[in-house]
């Protein structure tokens, strides 16, 4: 029994770890552009002045609930608008050319 807990512990931290290493933060860059997709209002996409994993410059950011998409967007719209800096994490998660952002904040 023993050698089994320490073969399913260490899958464990061996799949923590594995996640934790799989992204990053982005502590400053532009905003190119923003769109809102059409077809998900918990979606929306923009473009950074930084490349991605995933071979382009193009970042998509998905929301629980289109409140927390509006939220997002409109942080990422101001940084548009204003030659703001923004900062958001990285999740190094590919969706084609694009990579999967988990949250966003405006910086100076």
């Amino acid at each position: 029994m023993k050698p089994f807990k320490i073969l399913i512990t260490s899958a464990l931290l061996l799949s923590v770890s594995g996640f934790s290493f799989a992204a990053k933060d982005i502590h400053k860059s532009n905003v190119n552009y923003v769109y809102q997709l059409d077809s998900d209002a918990t979606v929306f996409e923009f473009n950074s002045s930084v490349r991605n994993g995933c071979g382009s410059n193009l970042y998509r950011v998905k929301s629980p609930n289109e409140a927390v998409a509006n939220r997002k967007f409109s942080l990422v719209l101001t940084a548009f608008t204003t030659n703001g800096n923004l900062a958001f994490h990285d999740r190094e998660v590919c969706e084609g050319n694009r990579s999967v952002v988990a949250w966003v904040r405006l910086t100076r």
